[in-house]
């Protein structure tokens, strides 16, 4: 079933942010506990911000445990992003279109997503929304960046 502008409208929780690579394994950049938002307004914009939670100490101690065992590419991997984009952070408006959600940047962390397209496939399922990016490569490997959020209800002491 296709959605409709209407369908995304609200505040929507941060529940798991993860890649899914072209073997068939999932990663959690940031480890299973995540923290963010993403807000749908009536009016047509966006807003979504997500980070790691505040378990550094977990987090440091999962990447020296993956480097010591010498995971192979995975160990790389987390390796690689260890220090990279330990949050996100971006605005605009956004269309809906068939089987897709798309982000218009007007503001970002990141420069160089401003005036560009974020297109994000979606999926509904009961309070759940799953928003995934199309293929992006990633040095050799080719991931699909995933998050999946939680309709926040009113009232929520989330």
């Amino acid at each position: 079933m296709q959605a409709t502008a209407a369908d995304f409208i609200g505040t929507w929780r941060l529940l798991d942010y993860s890649f899914l690579h072209e073997d068939g394994s999932v990663e959690h950049p940031w480890g299973t506990a995540v923290r963010g938002y993403l807000l749908y307004s009536a009016e047509g914009y966006m807003s979504g911000n997500l980070s790691p939670s505040n378990d550094w100490p977990s987090r440091r101690a999962r990447l020296k445990a993956a480097l010591k065992a010498h995971d192979g590419a995975g160990a790389f991997r987390l390796a690689r992003r260890a220090g990279r984009r330990d949050y996100i952070a971006y605005t605009g408006r956004y269309t809906v279109e068939g089987g897709t959600v798309t982000h218009h940047v007007e503001a970002s962390l990141f420069p160089n997503w401003v005036g560009r397209p974020e297109v994000r496939y979606y999926k509904f399922e009961g309070n759940t929304l799953t928003l995934r990016t199309g293929p992006v490569r990633a040095g050799r490997d080719t991931i699909i960046a995933q998050l999946v959020w939680e309709r926040v209800s009113p009232g929520c002491n989330c």
